[in-house]
C-alpha cells in the first residue's frame, strides 16, 4: 500500500528535504530513534554520492508505504545505472553486504526500466520478546488451569487430539520444510560471497578458520556437562561396533541424488551439498554469476518467510503449555532449572576464557577490556539484537581497541554470522538436556554427530527472526528428540537469546583483537590505554 509519493530534482536542497521526509515518516511509523537517524543519514549519503557522480538535476522520486504490514521507503532516480553503494560493496564484500542488508544497516539497490532504486525496509519499534513471553505464559497457565478445572475430560481430550496436536504438528512440519533449504542457501551463498572480492579473499579465509576454531573449542568444552543431566552411554556393542557406526555416519553424508537430502531432512547431506555447490560457484564466478544471483535472491526470500513464521511462535508456546497442563506432563518444564544453571555456568566460563586469554596474550588489563566492551555488550543484552549493537560494536573495535578499520568493516558483519561460540555451546547443552528428558539412546557416535551438528548449525544459521526455531528443528529431527521439545526450546530461546547475543558481541570483539594481532593490524598502545 502506497502512502505517499513525491518528486524532486536532485540537488543539495532536495537532499535535505528528502532526508527530512524520511525522518518524519519513520517517526510516524514508531521506529526507534537510532534507526530513524540511521535511515536519514544513509539516504543523505546515497543522494550525495549520486550528486558527486554527476547526477545532479536528475528526477528523483520518493515513495513510502507498507507491505505485509511492514513500512518501507523507496528512492528512485532516472537515468543510467549508478549504484551509490559500490564503494561500500567493495569494502565489505558481497556476503557482508547481504548481512548488513539483513541487519537493516544498508538499503537494497536495484536497476530496472531506466531507474536506480534504493529500498529501505523500516524496522518498527515493537514490544520486547520478553514481554510477549510473560504475557503468553500467564495466559497459557490461566487457560490451562481453567480448562483442567471446568472443562470435562472428554472435551479436553478431543481439543488436544483434534485441534492442538494437529496445529502443532503442522507448525513443526512447516519449520522442517523451510529449515533445510534455509541452511543450504545460507551456507552456499556464504561460501560464494566470501571469495567474491579478490583483495579480501585471504582475510576472509583467515577469519573464517579462526572463527571456526573458537566456536569448535567452545562447543567441545560443553561436552563436560554430558553426565550432569544424568546422561550415560547406551550399551551398543564393542569398540569395533562404535567405529563402524562412526564410519557409517561419515559415509552417510554422501546422498544418492541431489534431492534426497531435502526429502529425508538429512542435515549433514544438505550441508555437504551446500559446501560443494558454494565452492563450485566460487571457482566459476564468471560462468555462474547468474546462478549465484538467483541463489542469493532465493536466500533472501526464505529468510523473509522464516521471519514471518517466527511471528507464530508465541501462539505455539501458548498451545503447548496448555497441552502440558491438561495432560499432566509438566516434568519437562519443572526440570528446566538444571538446564538454565548449566547454561549460565557455560556462559561465564566462555566469557572468562576469552577475557583472560586476550588479556594475557596482549598484556592488557582485564578491567580495561571489560570497560571498553561494556557499551556494545549492554546494547546487545537489553535488545537481544546484534543489529542494535552493530554501530557501537564497530566504533569500539576501531577507536577503543585500535583494530584496523578495514579489518573491522569486514570482520564485524562476518563475525555476527560465523563467530557463535555461545550459540554452539548452548545448542549442545540443550540437545544433551532433552536427550536425558526423553531418554534418547546416546552412544559416542551419537554425541560426535551432535557436536558436529551443533557447531555447523550455529555457524550456518543466519541472524534473522526465526533462526533459532530453524536451528532447533534441524537438531531435534536429526538427533531423534521428539518434536514436543521444540516449544520448550523456543520458550527458553526468548530468554537465553538476550544473554547469548551479549556474549557473542563481547567474544567477537576479543576474537577480532586476537586475529588482528596475528595479522599485525592493531595498535597495541590504543588497546592497552
Amino acid at each position: 500500500m502506497l502512502l505517499f509519493e513525491k518528486e524532486y530534482s536532485l540537488s543539495l536542497a532536495a537532499c535535505d528535504e528528502i532526508s527530512a521526509e524520511i525522518a518524519e515518516f519513520c517517526t510516524k511509523q514508531h521506529a526507534d530513534s537510532k534507526d530513524v537517524l540511521r535511515y536519514r543519514l544513509s539516504a543523505e549519503d546515497a543522494l550525495l554520492n549520486w550528486i558527486n557522480r554527476g547526477c545532479e538535476g536528475r528526477s528523483v522520486l520518493l515513495k513510502a508505504g507498507r507491505k505485509f504490514f511492514s513500512p518501507y521507503i523507496v528512492i528512485e532516480m532516472d537515468g543510467s545505472p549508478v549504484n551509490p553503494e559500490t564503494e561500500q560493496s567493495e569494502e565489505f564484500g558481497e556476503y557482508c553486504n547481504i548481512i548488513l542488508v539483513n541487519l537493516n544497516q544498508k538499503p537494497v539497490y536495484s536497476y530496472s526500466d531506466g531507474r536506480n532504486s534504493l529500498y529501505y525496509r523500516i524496522r518498527k519499534k515493537s514490544i520486547s520478546q520478553f514481554q510477549v513471553l510473560c504475557i503468553v505464559i500467564v495466559m497459557s497457565i490461566f487457560s490451562g488451569v481453567f480448562g483442567a478445572l471446568f472443562i470435562p475430560d472428554d472435551l479436553r481430550r478431543m481439543i488436544l487430539e483434534s485441534v492442538i496436536d494437529p496445529i502443532y504438528g503442522a507448525f513443526f512440519n512447516i519449520l522442517g520444510c523451510i529449515a533445510g533449504p534455509m541452511i543450504f542457501l545460507s551456507v552456499a551463498w556464504g561460501i560464494y560471497g566470501i571469495g567474491d572480492v579478490e583483495t579480501l579473499g585471504t582475510i576472509g579465509r583467515t577469519m573464517i578458520l579462526k572463527f571456526l576454531k573458537y566456536v569448535s573449542f567452545a562447543a567441545a568444552g560443553s561436552l563436560v556437562f554430558f553426565p550432569v543431566f544424568g546422561n550415560h552411554f547406551t550399551e551398543s556393542g564393542d569398540q569395533v561396533s562404535q567405529i563402524s557406526m562412526i564410519l557409517e555416519m561419515i559415509l552417510g553424508i554422501f546422498p544418492s541424488n541431489i534431492l534426497e537430502p531435502f526429502g529425508t531432512g538429512n542435515t549433514l547431506q544438505i550441508i555437504l551439498l551446500a559446501v560443494v555447490i558454494g565452492i563450485a560457484l566460487l571457482y566459476m564466478q564468471k560462468q555462474t554469476h547468474d546462478i549465484a544471483v538467483i541463489i542469493g535472491q532465493i536466500n533472501a526470500l526464505v529468510n523473509f518467510l522464516m521471519g514471518f513464521i517466527s511471528r507464530l511462535v508465541p501462539f505455539v508456546i501458548f498451545m503447548v503449555i496448555v497441552s502440558l497442563i491438561w495432560s499432566g506432563n509438566l516434568s519437562v518444564i519443572t526440570s528446566v532449572w538444571k538446564l538454565m544453571a548449566v547454561f549460565l555456568i557455560a556462559l561465564l566460563v566462555i566469557i572468562m576464557s576469552y577475557l583472560l586469554i586476550t588479556s594475557v596474550y596482549h598484556k592488557a588489563k582485564p578491567s580495561v577490556l571489560m570497560r571498553k566492551s561494556l557499551p556494545a555488550f549492554l546494547l546487545a543484552l537489553t535488545s537481544a539484537s546484534s543489529a542494535a549493537a552493530f554501530d557501537t560494536n564497530v566504533e569500539t573495535c576501531k577507536k577503543q581497541f585500535g583494530i584496523d578499520p578495514s579489518l573491522v568493516s569486514f570482520g564485524v558483519p562476518l563475525g555476527i554470522v560465523v563467530h557463535k561460540p555461545m550459540a554452539a555451546a548452548y545448542n549442545l547443552i540443550i540437545v544433551m538436556y532433552f536427550a536425558s528428558v526423553y531418554h534418547v539412546q546416546c552412544t559416542p557416535a551419537w554425541l560426535l554427530i551432535a557436536l558436529f551438528l551443533c557447531i555447523v548449525v550455529a555457524v550456518s544459521t543466519p541472524p534473522i527472526p526465526g533462526g533459532g526455531a530453524a536451528a532447533y528443528t534441524i537438531l531435534f529431527l536429526q538427533l531423534g528428540i521428539p518434536d514436543e521439545a521444540l516449544a520448550v526450546a523456543l520458550t527458553l530461546d526468548i530468554i537465553t537469546d538476550f544473554l547469548i547475543t551479549a556474549v557473542e558481541t563481547f567474544t567477537l570483539q576479543m576474537a577480532l583483537i586476537n586475529i588482528s594481532s596475528k595479522m599485525d593490524r592493531i595498535d597495541k598502545s590504543v588497546l592497552r590505554n
